[in-house]
């Protein structure tokens, strides 16, 4: 029986946007990887940040995306020698973006001079905190093809940012739940196009070809309207999602992450006669 490739966002997803919980999750987890499905991250946290996430869930087996689909990792044991691909420890890494992120915050220190945001690398520790509610900052600092921002000053003055960006430095704006993430044009829709293509180039007729996406946030929209299936994760903490008007087999839950990304599976799953066996 064939099986799915399931790629989810992660903060106000699957862990709470708060306090980062993930409930009960870990005991779906379990029932998925029982029935051979993959469970894919696809995040703007950095690779530091999912590796833990993937250790604690005994996930490590899993290929995952990261600050939002700059750069990509497979596991060696299960794949081979990825076309394009880096050796990176236990992982085939591939970077989809060209600058890195010591190169973006020499232009971001520059263009503090006529824009007002904050460098989240710049701030206290205490800051962070209060900001984030992370206990281990150092992990979200560890960023390599990215960095993040507090947009301070006006919508005009972020509207002229974000062409300057473009135009003059080949770069892109990413609205996340919390920051603004500047790197080299990629999105999470990018990104599961191409480990969607190693997949079935690896794996042939595995894995069905439609697949399974879940998010919350604006960052994540690209990637739901790319996915067969798209399970919209409700987050009191953002604006809804407008995805495409005539998206089909989108699964909005009621209930906030944790639970709202239970909840989804369960309704996907009714709707596909059991296959995810749920």
């Amino acid at each position: 029986m064939k099986s799915y490739l399931i790629f989810s966002d992660l903060d106000g997803s699957f862990l709470h946007h708060q306090n980062y919980s993930y409930g009960k999750n870990d005991l779906v987890i379990e029932k998925l990887k029982k029935n051979n499905h993959q469970i894919i991250f696809n995040s703007s946290k950095t690779c530091s940040e999912i590796r833990i996430i993937l250790k604690a869930l005994k996930l490590t087996m899993m290929p995952f995306s990261c600050e939002n689909g700059a750069t990509l990792y497979f596991p060696k044991t299960i794949f081979k020698k990825i076309k394009k691909s880096q050796s990176f420890e236990d992982y085939w890494k591939i970077n989809l973006t060209n600058k890195n992120s010591i190169k973006w915050y020499k232009i971001l220190k520059k263009l503090k001079k006529d824009f007002y945001f904050e460098l989240i690398c710049d701030l206290s520790k205490k800051d962070l905190l209060k900001l984030t509610n992370l206990k281990n900052i150092k992990q979200m600092l560890n960023r390599e093809a990215s960095q993040l921002i507090i947009w301070k000053d006006s919508k005009k003055k972020l509207d002229e940012f974000s062409r300057m960006i473009k135009i003059n430095y080949k770069g892109a704006l990413n609205q996340g739940g919390r920051f603004i993430q500047i790197s080299s044009p990629c999105n999470k829709r990018i990104a599961t196009k191409e480990i969607c293509h190693i997949y079935h180039e690896t794996f042939h007729d595995k894995y069905y070809q439609s697949f399974i996406a879940l998010g919350d946030n604006e960052n994540d929209r690209e990637m739901l309207n790319f996915a067969k299936y798209a399970c919209v994760i409700k987050n009191k903490y953002s604006t809804p999602i407008k995805l495409n008007s005539l998206k089909k087999n989108v699964f909005y839950s009621q209930k906030e992450a944790p639970w709202g990304w239970q909840e989804s599976l369960m309704k996907l799953n009714k709707k596909l006669n059991g296959k995810i066996n749920l």
